[in-house]
């Protein structure tokens, strides 16, 4: 059913009488407006960064619902309302320079809702659209689209009512007759079915002929196709194929894919598949077509939301006095005053629990070294000692005592390194590994690396992730220009993964796994799995085991 938006002349390019008010993006974008909706949207918002720096919150608002009515027309209705209600905070309700706006903001608002079937909300920017403006056309645009609505909510007597008044008022002559004419059969046929709307479909369709009007022609072609489906097949395949035609000519996939789902139902065989295959083609084309529509408007509205702040603030009219600004100086300097403290602060705390962690962590070690080096004196130098005895003391001792005692010393020693090894908590390694890289210049932060994350992890897969993780490091250090990084040891549910993330310069896109990466996997083999994962920027990756 046809909703009617806003005419050309209801979202106008402001006219000015001063060269310096003229912006011309604004301008610019109305040439792109029925060709190029992308390139419309750009210049719309290259528009509004204008009338942003020049404080002018009309201008604001002009751009945003010319915006809004883009994002509606090519099926971004929820990002369409957004920028409507953006807009809206622009437009002041007492100026009558702004009804015409606001009378447009509103219905698009309205058109939006309905097309979401949010037609309670719908209804209710219809109402507050009737409230700017006194034009007959505009007030017959909105009327037709509320009684669509109704339609819509099968309120089929009271739109039937609507569209009768409708079609008084505009006369047999008007170019919206024919648009009427076909929505008021259409409810009426759906109130009565035995009503017969054929002769309103024809007349319809030869008003829009003489006023070499396609759009109302395919709707008519819609509409003929759709009655006569379950009683006429010859002429449903007629109409759906002039729709199918006329669609294809217009370059609207929604019309074209009514027309072919049509012919789908009436059809059988090679005909039937053929239409299947077609209508598929076009509904990935249209879907892709919206997708690609909604993230560009995205990208572009991403951009705006960095000055929504400062926008906002120029829908109020303040006459500041010296006093206020002032105040707000003396606030701003404060806050500032207080922040820098409050990061001065920080960073010597930060820095100072860091010199302490790695100072714990170097006492530690030392003491683990020196009681290893006094286990090696007890275990070792004494064993040594006592072979030594032995050979003096007694010359003729057999040669496989000697090696039997040395093989002795030898799996004691061996199992005094291993020892050490498990005396130190894995997890201070880890840290006493991270302070020696941590500096000024290059900050590492350790999340998770607890005692229960190595708890049940072996010695030899302990060591492995040692060497892997000290040769991530290396390479950081050497390579990425890093300034912070940030290694993470995840524990859940019996599944431990490690994640590294930097912020330097990355992987190039030419980047082949050399030496480093190779070396790293066949630790790993059989144990765990590393995996470099995309990222915007700097190098992320993950040990999974």
């Amino acid at each position: 059913m046809f909703l009617i938006g806003c005419s050309k002349k209801e979202v106008p390019k402001s006219s000015t009488s001063s060269k310096e008010q003229i912006n011309p993006y604004y301008e610019k974008a109305f040439v792109f407006m029925d060709k190029d909706s992308d390139s419309s949207f750009y210049y719309l918002n290259k528009a509004r960064e204008l009338f942003q720096k020049r404080n002018d919150s009309f201008g604001l608002g002009k751009s945003f619902v010319n915006m809004a009515i883009i994002q509606e027309k090519e099926g971004d209705n929820f990002g369409s309302i957004e920028t409507s209600l953006v807009a809206s905070q622009f437009f002041k309700g007492k100026d009558t320079a702004h009804y015409g706006f606001l009378f447009c903001n509103y219905n698009n608002l309205g058109i939006a809702s309905a097309n979401l079937k949010n037609y309670k909300d719908a209804k209710k920017f219809y109402d507050k659209a009737f409230l700017f403006t006194k034009d007959p056309i505009d007030k017959m645009a909105l009327a037709n689209n509320l009684a669509i609505v109704f339609h819509n909510e099968s309120n089929y007597k009271k739109a039937v009512a609507i569209y009768s008044k409708l079609l008084d008022s505009v006369g047999l002559k008007s170019e919206f007759y024919p648009k009427l004419l076909l929505n008021f059969t259409r409810s009426k046929w759906f109130d009565d079915r035995n009503y017969d709307p054929v002769h309103n479909y024809l007349l319809a369709e030869k008003l829009s002929e003489n006023l070499d009007d396609d759009w109302t022609k395919d709707a008519a072609y819609a509409y003929l196709s759709s009655y006569y489906l379950n009683n006429n097949i010859d002429s449903a395949r007629m109409y759906s194929n002039k729709m199918l035609d006329l669609a294809q000519k217009l370059k609207y996939p929604a019309d074209q894919l009514e027309a072919l789902q049509n012919l789908i139902k009436i059809s059988d065989g090679t005909k039937a598949q053929k239409y299947f295959e077609d209508y598929s083609r076009i509904q990935d084309s249209l879907i892709n077509a919206q997708n690609k529509a909604k993230n560009q408007f995205a990208l572009i509205r991403f951009e705006s939301e960095k000055a929504k702040a400062d926008n906002l603030k120029l829908q109020k009219e303040h006459d500041a006095h010296e006093y206020q600004v002032e105040r707000q100086k003396l606030i701003i300097g404060l806050l500032l005053l207080f922040f820098i403290l409050t990061s001065i602060i920080s960073y010597i705390w930060i820095k100072k629990r860091r010199e302490k962690q790695a100072l714990e962590a170097n006492n530690m070690l030392q003491e683990q070294r020196l009681d290893f080096s006094k286990k090696v004196h007890d275990v070792v130098a004494n064993g040594i000692y006592e072979v030594m005895t032995t050979i003096e003391n007694q010359s003729n001792i057999p040669k496989e005592k000697i090696l039997d005692k040395l093989e002795l010393m030898y799996e004691k020693s061996r199992d005094l390194s291993y020892d050490d090894a498990l005396q130190q908590d894995f997890n201070q390694r880890i840290l006493g590994l991270v302070s020696s890289f941590d500096n000024d210049r290059t900050k590492i932060i350790l999340i998770g690396n607890d005692c229960s994350f190595w708890t049940s992890i072996d010695g030899s897969t302990r060591e492995e992730l040692f060497q892997i993780i000290r040769e991530l490091l290396v390479n950081m250090k050497k390579h990425s220009q890093a300034t912070q990084v940030i290694l993470r040891f995840i524990n859940e549910n019996n599944f431990r993964e490690i994640k590294y993330i930097d912020n330097g310069v990355g992987l190039s896109e030419s980047f082949v796994e050399k030496n480093g990466f190779t070396n790293m996997r066949s630790r790993l083999e059989g144990n765990a799995k590393l995996e470099i994962e995309e990222s915007i920027s700097g190098l992320k990756l993950s040990i999974k085991f």
